[in-house]
């Protein structure tokens, strides 16, 4: 499913390029193409740190960083698409940097999955038992047994 997006996505670019290097020259397009890179990574430390802070303001009251870690993906992903030679992907990650459009993404993402986040009935369940040779009998086997196991609920 992935390759056939990517060999599309490329060739959008290719032909982007092409055409914009026929528009104004292949030096000013390639000039173009390093001005965004730069452009790119500056906004990528800038939303970075500020993302950052709002995660720490969230820790210390009390709250989880949920969002705040689901805005720092976004934002790497946003810098590898703004790092990436191309005017589509460049779009699609200064979309990626601007705090509204992150919003509207990440809340737009959870409302599709969160019905198989939070509805799915498929529960795993693995323990883990412990070698019980050379261990005396307990009178009470309630009070120091110590059964350790682990829970997935998918």
């Amino acid at each position: 499913m992935l390759f056939p997006i990517f060999v599309v996505a490329t060739l959008l670019e290719l032909f982007v390029i092409v055409s914009v290097g026929e528009s104004i020259g292949a030096f000013n397009t390639v000039m173009l193409v390093v001005l965004t890179a730069f452009i790119g990574s500056y906004l990528i430390k800038q939303q970075g740190f500020s993302t950052l802070q709002k995660a720490q303001q969230s820790i210390l009251g009390g709250q989880s960083p949920a969002f705040e870690m689901m805005e720092g993906v976004v934002i790497l992903i946003s810098g590898v698409l703004l790092l990436t030679p191309g005017f589509i992907t460049d779009t699609v990650g200064l979309l990626g940097l601007l705090p509204w459009s992150r919003r509207y993404f990440i809340n737009h993402l959870f409302i599709q999955n969160a019905g198989k986040i939070f509805t799915q009935n498929n529960i795993i369940f693995t323990q883990k038992i412990h070698n019980t040779k050379n261990k005396k009998p307990n009178k009470n086997p309630n009070k120091n047994d110590t059964i350790e196991g682990e829970f997935w609920e998918e």
